[in-house]
């Protein structure tokens, strides 16, 4: 009976985007209607106090060169250099910066040597997950940290919905790193699937480290929910493959996939759609 109701809810759902989406070649599904479901997407893990006090110390203190104090919201002289990330919107806020990408053994001893302790969390980060027994993500076997993308979240903040570059399917792997100097509100990633009318919001606290690949990373959106509530300061640290980073991303050497967020949900919704029929 529950498998039948089961097929039953997959079909009313088929036919909701049937008669609501733009299935053209463009293949655009439409949200689901709220409320929507809280389930944990497939392929995401989530590891409290994943590095220790000390490595996280001093990473704080890295981005928070005066005193490790938070610093202003637009960068003042001897403070980190933030970057307008999304400087196209008005409003946007100084709050990304890069680490470049490294490829092949001597890039990496160069991170080693230009961001020593960056490169020394995002390894403690990657070492602690091999530790794990993690078996929901396909190739975590070729996940090497050769990128860093850094986020920082101050109240009321946030950062939209958006599916990452498109990769082939159970290729792509993120690991995310938080920092914080305050939880007693700490930011919220949502990770959303919503043709699918799903969400699994996470609470991220100081240290904890997530890793998502499979269908978490190809079929779900996540976005940084703005909080005026939210306490303090979270730092936010994005690890990837270098091939799998977005940051001045182009089109991939085999010229399958088109970096971009509007491009990654064509695909996406493409992968999601296919996935209802079966």
């Amino acid at each position: 009976m529950e498998e039948l109701l089961k097929k039953v809810e997959k079909l009313e759902l088929l036919c909701y985007h049937i008669k609501n989406s733009n299935l053209n070649e463009k293949i655009f599904l439409k949200d689901c209607p709220k409320p929507w479901k809280i389930e944990k997407p497939n392929g995401l893990n989530i590891f409290e106090n994943a590095i220790t006090k000390n490595k996280r110390d001093q990473l704080w203190n890295f981005f928070h060169p005066k005193d490790g104090n938070t610093e202003s919201d637009v960068p003042l002289e001897n403070e980190f250099p933030w970057i307008q990330r999304f400087k196209r919107f008005p409003s946007a806020h100084y709050n990304g910066w890069h680490s470049g990408k490294f490829r092949g053994l001597e890039e990496m001893k160069l991170f080693k040597t230009n961001y020593p302790i960056l490169y020394e969390t995002v390894i403690e980060a990657h070492e602690f997950i091999k530790t794990q027994n993690i078996t929901n993500i396909p190739n975590l076997e070729n996940f090497i940290p050769e990128s860093v993308s850094v986020m920082r979240h101050k109240p009321n903040w946030g950062l939209g919905r958006h599916y990452d570059n498109s990769q082939d399917e159970n290729s792509g792997i993120v690991m995310l790193i938080t920092l914080s100097n305050d939880d007693k509100v700490p930011r919220t990633f949502n990770f959303v699937d919503a043709p699918n009318g799903k969400q699994f919001p996470v609470k991220t606290f100081d240290s904890q480290v997530i890793i998502f690949g499979g269908e978490c990373y190809d079929l779900w959106q996540h976005e940084s929910i703005r909080n005026p509530k939210q306490t303090g300061e979270a730092i936010s640290l994005t690890v990837r493959l270098a091939d799998v980073c977005g940051n001045n991303a182009k089109l991939n050497k085999d010229n399958k996939y088109k970096p971009g967020a509007p491009a990654a949900m064509k695909i996406a919704h493409k992968r999601l759609l296919k996935k209802m029929l079966i």
